[in-house]
């Protein structure tokens, strides 16, 4: 009988914040070809008899290429074998998803994809920030300082005074990512924040200007780059006072009453 191969987001790194169905099928595997970044809390959830097996390819350093990756996944299979593909965030999000199924569809191999948080949605949790608040931003663009043919960075097309610009894979040449910004249209005093292993214990978060990446230093991979109003830091001294106004204007309801609902905001003009 012919296996079954199941391509599954490990998200960013952090065992619980793996879906449901990641780690059940992670469970399930007979054999898992992971990517160099899945840490090894996750990679203790595969069963004591599963075939574990690196595969990854980072900076640079390909151990496998793409095509003998898809080979062992046609191969396992055809061996009758459960195989879980484990990618670091969601396979779909600059993961080279497509090759691999493309290949699973030439060789006739049953696939199912599990989706994993993105390092867009973990690095703005960390931060503290959203990718689109209203206020600041109407349009949200992923985007990748690597590609395929090693082409500039281009962020063309869109307003860059209400776009967040989430870049994947910005360094090591943090300097040249900025500078692809900046020729694009995105203005150099344009707030950032670098989040490197988000959601790990070994996360850090830096906040500056874009004009100022190109300095910055020691920036641990995996990292992504938000880019836009969304990340500009509130001053702690008006901070401090946002939070003692609105505490002002929270009044709780009398408890006596039987229509209250919990907490009141006073609108006093």
């Amino acid at each position: 009988m012919p296996g079954k191969v199941y391509i599954v987001g490990a998200g960013p790194g952090s065992a619980d914040l793996l879906t449901l169905r990641a780690a059940s099928r992670l469970r399930a595997a007979q054999v898992v070809l992971h990517d160099d970044l899945v840490p090894a809390e996750i990679l203790e959830l595969c069963a004591f008899s599963a075939r574990v097996i690196n595969v990854g390819k980072r900076c640079g350093r390909h151990a496998n290429s793409q095509e003998q990756i898809n080979a062992l996944m046609v191969w396992h299979a055809r061996q009758g074998k459960t195989v879980v593909r484990l990618k670091s965030g969601d396979p779909a999000v600059f993961g080279r998803l497509g090759e691999e199924l493309d290949a699973l569809r030439r060789a006739d191999v049953e696939f199912e994809v599990v989706p994993g948080i993105t390092a867009a949605s973990a690095a703005a949790s960390v931060a503290g920030i959203t990718l689109t608040d209203r206020r600041a931003a109407s349009t949200l663009v992923t985007l990748t300082a690597h590609t395929y043919r090693e082409e500039k960075l281009r962020a063309r097309g869109f307003d860059p005074r209400h776009t967040t610009f989430a870049v994947y894979m910005p360094g090591p040449d943090y300097g040249r990512t900025a500078r692809d910004l900046m020729e694009s249209g995105v203005d150099a005093g344009t707030p950032c924040a670098v989040v490197s292993n988000a959601g790990r214990t070994s996360q850090e978060v830096r906040f500056m200007a874009l004009a100022a990446l190109g300095s910055a230093s020691g920036i641990a991979a995996p990292a992504i780059l938000i880019v836009g109003e969304v990340a500009r830091r509130v001053p702690e001294a008006e901070n401090k006072e946002l939070h003692q106004a609105f505490g002002a204007a929270l009044q709780l309801v009398d408890g006596n009453d039987p229509g209250a609902s919990g907490i009141r905001v006073s609108t006093q003009s």
